[in-house]
Order: C-alpha cells, then sequence, then structure tokens
C-alpha cells in the first residue's frame, strides 16, 4: 500500500486534537474541574492515543512534540474555555453533542493510527489494531482520570468496535482500486455513523451473558 501523504496525514492529525481536547474540555467542565484540571484532561484526552502508537511504532519525536503548536493550541482553548464565558457557552452547547464530538475523535484519530502504522510498514490486521488503539485510549484515559469506567470497557454503544470496521474500510482502498483518499473519507464516516447509530439506534454487540442479573458475574452470584 502507499504512505499516506504527509500533509494529509497531519492535517487529520491536527483536526483530531482540536476535537479530543473540546471532549477532554467538555468532561472537565462536568467534574467541575479548574484549569489545571482542564488542561490535563485536555492533553491526555488529546494527545494519549497518538502518544501510545507512536510509542509502540518507535516514531522519536512523539507527535505532539514534532508539532509543539498542538500543546499551545490546547492550552490557548483551555484558557478561553475557563475564563471566557462566551467561550464556554459554546462548549456548553457542545455538550449536548457530545457523543458527536466523541466520534469525530475516534474516527479522526483512528484514521492516523491506519496511516502512521502503514508508513511503518505494518501488515493491514496490525495497523487496523493500532488505528483502534490511537482512537480510543486517549478516551480511556479522560475517563480513568475522572473515576468512570471507560466506555471501551462497558457493554453497549459500539465504540472499539466502529473503529476496527472504520480502520478496515481505509484499508481496503487499494483492493477494491478506489482512490485511498475515496477510502479514508469512507472509513471516516463509517466510524461516525456506526458509533451515533450505535447510540441512537440502539445498535451493538450481544451482552455477555451476565450482563443485566444484579449480582452475578461471570462466575455466578457475587456478594
Amino acid at each position: 500500500m502507499k504512505p499516506a501523504l504527509p500533509e494529509l496525514t497531519l492535517a487529520v492529525e491536527a483536526a483530531a486534537v482540536v476535537v479530543m481536547t473540546v471532549s477532554g474540555m467538555i468532561t472537565a467542565a462536568r467534574a467541575r474541574m479548574d484549569l489545571i484540571g482542564t488542561f490535563t484532561l485536555a492533553l491526555v484526552t488529546a494527545f494519549g492515543g497518538g502518544t501510545l502508537r507512536d510509542l509502540i511504532l518507535e516514531r522519536r519525536p512523539l507527535f505532539w512534540v514534532a508539532n509543539e503548536g498542538y500543546v499551545f493550541g490546547t492550552l490557548l482553548l483551555c484558557l478561553a474555555f475557563v475564563y471566557s464565558r462566551r467561550a464556554y457557552a459554546t462548549a456548553a452547547a457542545l455538550d449536548r453533542k457530545a457523543v458527536f464530538v466523541d466520534a469525530l475523535g475516534l474516527a479522526l484519530f483512528s484514521l492516523t493510527g491506519v496511516r502512521y502504522a502503514l508508513e511503518a510498514g505494518l501488515p493491514p490486521l496490525p495497523a487496523s489494531l493500532l488505528g483502534v488503539v490511537t482512537g480510543t485510549f486517549g478516551g480511556v484515559l479522560r475517563d480513568v482520570l475522572v473515576r468512570e469506567i471507560p466506555a471501551i470497557f462497558r457493554p453497549g454503544a459500539l465504540y472499539a468496535a466502529s473503529s476496527f470496521v472504520g480502520c478496515w474500510v481505509v484499508l481496503s482502498g487499494p483492493w477494491l482500486e478506489v482512490k485511498q483518499s475515496f477510502a479514508d473519507a469512507a472509513g471516516f464516516a463509517t466510524i461516525v455513523l456506526l458509533r451515533m447509530a450505535s447510540v441512537h439506534l440502539g445498535l451493538r454487540l450481544p451482552d455477555p451473558h451476565w450482563v443485566g442479573k444484579a449480582g452475578d458475574g461471570p462466575d455466578g452470584p457475587t456478594s
């Protein structure tokens, strides 16, 4: 497969950072955090998945070190969000669309994970898994810091599964002999639509047999 164009990859990555920064700030506001807490949560949400991706691929410097404008941009967004009523009102409106914002971040970072994996020469299956890791790990760290079970580990709406399917749509481009830009767009749309359909229409994987039985675990009743 042809490597991704660097400028396209960087554009998608920058968009992913902005979207996931907003997701982290919205979560911080719900948790009533101050500026430091908001900035910290925005950083781990925006940079967590990409950092793990770079560590796995042994890419140096890390993407947010190579593009330090990401960190400054995140700080500026957090300052405006915390101290500007207008910016906060805008984010509060986005709060009602938090699932959609998170779906956009999931899709954008999943695409960057696949593209960097292919540039590193990984075969399709590891590349798709790295896309999932890149798309979901920032959200995992965000949820852990606010003491929630990460969405990726909870039965219910599709999250990692949406990313996985979308990554394979991206990977199918050369096999279907379509332009990679079309495959990337289709993969992005697949992730967002699957995630939103799962949340709003109830599309989901079958629950484990122990889910929904109060007091029961996988090995039987628990006390």
